[in-house]
């Protein structure tokens, strides 16, 4: 099929852009170590409930020095689907900090 002048060349790939709310209140989770609860249970606890801006900067600074708190951590939305992955929070918390998030 020859390709029209009218139209260009896409990719099959979809960009989804998702606009976050950085005042909505969230909770932000995280995994206990599978030392700290008892033996074989690794559950998710509550942290604190914040605005997402505040959530995603503990994850990234607060919690800079404990890499397995950073790659456990989810945060749970009202408006959308939890996030869920570090490289997630730290593109959400570069965002944030460029003031490019709505």
């Amino acid at each position: 099929m020859p390709i029209s002048q009218d139209y260009p060349v896409c990719s099959l790939e979809r960009i989804v852009i998702v606009a976050y709310d950085l005042d909505e209140m969230v909770d932000l989770l995280a995994l206990n170590r599978p030392f700290e609860g008892p033996v074989g249970e690794t559950m998710a606890h509550k942290v604190a409930t914040l605005p997402l801006r505040d959530a995603v900067a503990l994850v990234v600074e607060d919690w800079a020095d404990d890499k397995f708190r950073q790659l456990s951590a989810v945060i749970v939305r009202s408006s959308g689907p939890a996030i869920r992955g570090f490289e997630e929070i730290r593109d959400l918390h570069a965002m944030a900090e460029a003031g490019t998030a709505s």
